[in-house]
């Protein structure tokens, strides 16, 4: 019975989860009809949390710096995505940037 617990714990610890705490969708005041598709971009940054101790704090002023870069005229129907990817005893927090530039 000892050996059947220890098991399960030991399976239990090692398993991993992931999980998205926000979608954002904001299409700008240009209705479907008028709207050229341009170059559509995906920008993906994380932070890295390792029992509590937080690495790389500025991930999301990153991703909006290169939003920005890869967008200098603007952009339009920006889909902003919070995800959590969870392991033992760490975890890593994502933000996911998809926009079509005008």
């Amino acid at each position: 019975m000892k050996k059947l617990f220890l098991l399960f714990t030991v399976a239990m610890l090692s398993a991993c989860t992931s999980s998205v705490h926000m979608s954002q969708v904001d299409v700008g005041s240009n209705s479907a009809n008028e709207l050229e598709i341009g170059k559509i971009i995906e920008i993906e940054k994380s932070q890295k949390n390792i029992l509590g101790f937080v690495y790389d704090t500025n991930y999301v002023d990153q991703a909006y710096k290169n939003l920005l870069l890869e967008c200098p005229n603007g952009t339009s129907m920006v889909n902003v995505e919070y995800l959590t990817n969870h392991g033992f005893l760490s975890w890593t927090d994502k933000i996911r940037i998809k926009a079509v530039c005008l």
